[in-house]
This record gives structure tokens, sequence and C-alpha cells, in this order.
């Protein structure tokens, strides 16, 4: 018998797949990619595992756009399978798949893991498996599956530490029901121990770098204008949470008033129960912390996205048990139109709606057809005008010179050839940046020469990219 749901999720792989030589993913990717050529334990942005999975798939297919979508794909597709998995515990095979595709279909997930493949990628598919096994222990209650969920969650730590998130959840939903019994276990312990093994590389980056990593997000997105923390919430609620969560805060809402109306020590009887509640408390501890980190820092759309697994699955939940089911298939009907015009309109070739990413695709393509030669090493002024580069054409090295923007893993990467051109031994570079940069060059080279700048002209704005070509004379003379 064929099962529809089955088609339904392979033709939009399909789909998928086909768009992937096209899609121009948002420039975010190209950094991370960057970071695939220099593997380390960890970076001075975050966690490592986004690195990790780039170079594979580069290594099978090349530096390429398919490699660098090819990874969200696979991950978004093992995320799926991942959730339908999950429900299967404890809703009917129907519901599990209106929960695999309202994760899916979702916009959002949509914009930040198809459209882009930046950390928070694994850390979508850690979450989702970290929660799967968590709905398995409390199946199951075999010992062995606390190292699965800490193995889980060393590997999401691994890939961005926002999964911390979850952790906090776990712990919540830990100290509020009867599973507190686990702080008796020696096996708690020791699957504990395990998950900070997987997150060690991370640790010990960070220990050799003076904490960097840490520090840095810690500040980061933290406001710098003087704005009250309620206005600042209120913003964050009704400018981002409302609007990319939208529909998917209903469930939880739903399955809230569900746990409200039975007694909880009844409602908590059965397993069944018990995953609804594990659920609920992390998709409302994951509202509550960013509503609240809300207060003090800029929130991201993209840092939305783990909510939508538990809150899918308390979707499928309301569709087999509170009767919502016209509902959540009309939810999924209108999101999988929103995300195929989304998919298509992604092309470096053709668009419905221009998007600012484009012109740039286009102005590298100029400086492609402009330099005959390009060196095997490239420079710009940080790690923001460096994702561009990634469309030079034979993908050279990139490295920073200190002209003011933020350099972020490249001041790490370019400490050494900066010294070089400090010291007048690195000779002759081609400079690459997106704003006349003349002045602060002249602090580091004898003569630059500014080539044609590339412009490209829009009713709204003009957008240029700058290059040049530095030399120095001769090396300076160290001798007394």
């Amino acid at each position: 018998m064929i099962n529809k749901n089955s088609i339904l999720f392979s033709a939009y792989c399909a789909l998928l797949l086909v768009t992937a030589p096209f899609n121009l993913a948002s420039f975010d990717t190209y950094y991370y990619w960057d970071w695939s050529r220099h593997l380390d334990l960890s970076y001075y942005d975050g966690s490592p595992m986004i690195a990790y999975l780039i170079k594979l798939s580069t290594l099978l297919f090349g530096n390429t756009l398919f490699s660098l979508t090819l990874v969200g794909i696979c991950v978004t597709a093992a995320t799926s399978w991942i959730i339908y998995r999950t429900a299967r515990q404890f809703i009917s095979i129907k519901a599990s798949y209106i929960a695999m595709f309202l994760w899916l279909f979702s916009p959002l997930v949509t914009v930040d893991l198809l459209q882009q493949t930046t950390y928070d990628t694994p850390l979508c598919l850690f979450w989702a498996l970290s929660v799967y096994y968590v709905v398995r222990y409390i199946k199951t209650q075999e010992t062995r599956i606390l190292y699965c969920i800490s193995l889980s969650i060393g590997l999401m730590l691994l890939s961005k530490y926002s999964g911390i998130v979850l952790v906090l959840s776990l712990f919540i939903f830990l100290i509020s029901t009867q599973y507190r019994n686990l702080f008796k276990s020696f096996h708690f312990y020791l699957a504990v121990l395990l998950a900070i093994l997987c997150f060690s590389p991370v640790i010990i980056w960070n220990y050799q770098h003076e904490w960097q990593s840490f520090l840095y997000q810690l500040t980061v997105h933290q406001h710098t204008k003087d704005i009250h923390p309620l206005s600042s919430m209120a913003y964050a609620f009704f400018g981002t949470l409302l609007p990319l969560l939208n529909f998917m805060l209903v469930p939880s809402l739903l399955c809230k008033m569900h746990i409200t109306a039975v007694t909880p020590s009844r409602f908590l009887q059965n397993t069944k129960h018990q995953i609804v509640t594990l659920c609920w408390v992390i998709s409302a501890t994951f509202f509550f912390f960013y509503l609240l980190t809300a207060a003090k820092a800029e929130l991201r759309g993209g840092w939305l996205t783990p909510y939508l697994i538990t809150a899918a699955l308390l979707g499928g939940y309301c569709y087999q048990y509170l009767h919502y089911r016209k509902s959540a298939i009309g939810l999924i009907a209108v999101y999988a139109v929103i995300s195929v015009l989304i998919v298509l309109n992604n092309g470096y070739q053709h668009t419905l709606i221009p998007a600012k990413k484009k012109i740039y695709y286009r102005l590298m393509q100029q400086v492609n057809n402009q330099l005959t030669d390009i060196p095997d090493k490239v420079f710009t002024s940080g790690w923001f005008e460096a994702r561009m580069l990634f469309f030079l054409k034979n993908k050279p090295l990139i490295y920073t010179l200190d002209c003011g923007s933020l350099q972020n893993q490249y001041a790490l990467w370019s400490e050494n050839i900066n010294k070089q051109i400090t010291h007048k031994t690195e000779r002759e570079i081609l400079y690459i940046d997106l704003i006349n940069r003349s002045q602060c060059l002249s602090n580091y080279f004898d003569k630059c020469v500014q080539l044609t700048v590339q412009t490209i002209t829009t009713p709204k704005d003009v957008y240029s990219v700058y290059a040049y070509r530095c030399v120095n004379d001769a090396p300076l003379n160290h001798h007394s």
C-alpha cells in the first residue's frame, strides 16, 4: 500500500535536492564554510560541529553551493524522521506524520535550516535526538538510554552553546517529577560525565584562548543603548517571537490547558501524559528563557527554531486527542505553500522577490571576470566582508587586516600573516572590500592600486565592491 505521507515527504526532499545546486544560501553559511577549511577543536564564535559536517560534504561534493545546501537538507530530513519516531512513542502513525510535517514545512525551518547552513543546523538535529532518547527513557526506563541521552546532549552542545536551554528544561522536568530519583543513580552521574567529555573540545579550546568564545557569546548580542527591559521584551514578543512562531505557539497553550484540566497527579500516572508534560516543559522553558533574554540582548529569529521540535510533537498530540484535525491539516497546507515559494525564490539565477545577497553574488562574478589571476591568498577587513569571498573562482585562503571591522575567527587565522605584512616579508596582496579602504591600506603597504570599482545600482541603493593590489617595496632590515 502506498503511503501518501511518505510520498509527500519524498517529493519535498526531491524538490530540495533539485534546487540545491542553485540555492544561494544566506551569507553566514560561507563563514562556517571557511571554518571547515581550518578544522579545530572549536572557534571564536562557537562550537565546531557545523565545520565538521560541512567538511564531510565538501570532501564528497567539492566547495559548491550544492555541498553547503546538502548539509541542511540531510539534517532537516534526519530531524524530521527523529520527530516522527519520537511522536510514535505516544501518538498514532497519522498524528506522528502531522507532527513531522508541522516541523518540516514550518517557514522558520525553511529559512533557518534550508536557506542557510549555520550552527543552528546540527543544533536542531541533536536537540531532536536528545528529546527522542528522553522520551524513550520515559517509555522503557532502560539504564542504557541514559548514556544515549548524555551522548546526544554532548553532541548538541558541541553544535551550539544554546543547547544549554534544553539542558535547563530537562533539569526542570527532572526535579518536578518522580524522575528526580535519578539523582540517586550512579549511572546518571556517569552519563553527565560522558556529556561533559563530548563537550570537552570546546572547553579545551577556550582554555587555550583565554575563554574568548564564552566571553564573546555572553556579550556580543547585548543591547548597546539604554533600552528599558520591559519595552525590549515587548518588542521581542511582538516583533520576533509572535511573528516567527505564530500558530506553533498554540499547541503548547492547548496542552497546558489540558494538563490543568486534569488532576496533575492523575495526569502523570501514565507515560503518554509524562511525555506531553516533558514537551510542554521544554517548550515553555524555551519561550520564557528567550523572552527574558530579550530584556538584555537582541533576539535573533534563527535562535527560535529548536522550539518547533516539541511544539510539533504537541501539535500531533492535539491532532489526535484534542480533535484539532482540520486546523492542523490546514496549517500544514499553508506552511507547505509558503515554504515551497521560499525555496523557489532562493536561486541565484532567478528570484521572485529581489534579495541583497543576489546583488553581492553578481558583484563577485564581476570581480571574477575582472581579475584574470587571483592569488592563493586574499585579504579583506572582517568576517562579515569575508563571507562574499566564497564566490571567488579559485577559492583562495581568506585573511583579514584590521581596518575597523569585527574580525572574529579571522583575527586568529590572520595573526601570523599580519606579522609578515608588518615586517614587509609579505610583499604583495589582493585586497577586496565593500567600502573604500585606501586610507587604511596605506598603514600597511607602501603602494596600493585601486582596481575598477564593481558597482550595481538599484532603485533603492548603490552596491559596490572595491579591489586593490598592494605591495611593499622591501622587507624591513632588522639588523642594527
